[in-house]
């Protein structure tokens, strides 16, 4: 089984991170059935890893793509991990 990942730039970070975790993959199901019908018993899809982003590291991110600018959108989805791992790599530092 899978898991989709995410990097979350917080504005303020949860008292619990855990609690937030289990709010945030019940409300992922509440609004996707499909979503939903993968994680049914962790049976296809595990729960979502979360990792936090420190501050600005989208622009960072951004900034070293040569992507600044209105024109340039930060992705958001990937079947891969192309972004993923820059971005976990710049995150560490």
């Amino acid at each position: 089984s899978g898991a989709h990942e995410w990097l979350i730039e917080f504005a303020k970070h949860p008292n619990n991170f855990e609690a937030f975790s289990k709010i945030f993959d019940d409300t992922l199901k509440s609004i996707n059935s499909d979503y939903e019908a993968k994680r049914y018993l962790n049976m296809t899809l595990n729960p979502p890893i979360i990792h936090t982003a420190k501050e600005k590291l989208f622009y960072q991110w951004m900034e070293s793509r040569g992507k600044l600018g209105g024109q340039n959108k930060v992705p958001r989805l990937s079947n891969d991990r192309e972004y993923i791992d820059p971005l976990l790599e710049l995150n560490k530092n």
